[in-house]
């Protein structure tokens, strides 16, 4: 996993960390994360990534960590006061999940390079109606 730091809150926009890292030619998607009161649904933005082989999902009841190779190599030149070379191969971010999940039950699907993964929460919230 990357030096950066876990799903940040849009409060911390102007005191979090960098969106990407060159020194691991990394870059973060963007990406939204949804509750209902079964399931958490996460969608990823992956431009440039081919198909589903080339993403990794690794998840456990608090977290996702979605890795992807970028198929064509990302360079931008001479950017920022330093005016430096940069280059991304792959993209990579780790999220905190607002409640369990059930990992075994997870679903992902890969469509139009928008990665989208249901997440089944653990426990369940039931509505109960007031006679």
């Amino acid at each position: 996993m990357s030096r950066r730091k876990m799903q940040r809150e849009p409060s911390d926009f102007f005191t979090c960390d960098l969106m990407w890292d060159h020194l691991d030619g990394c870059l973060e998607p963007l990406s939204e994360i949804k509750e209902t009161d079964d399931e958490i649904i996460l969608q990823v933005d992956m431009p440039c990534v081919r198909d589903k082989e080339d993403i990794e999902i690794r998840l456990t009841e608090n977290s996702a960590t979605i890795e992807a190779k970028i198929q064509k190599t990302v360079q931008y030149e001479r950017w920022g006061t330093f005016q430096r070379t940069a280059r991304f191969c792959r993209f990579s971010k780790a999220f905190e999940l607002p409640a369990k999940i059930d990992p075994d039950k997870s679903k992902a699907r890969f469509i139009k390079n928008i990665l989208e993964l249901r997440l089944p929460k653990k426990e369940r919230v039931f509505k109960v109606k007031i006679e």
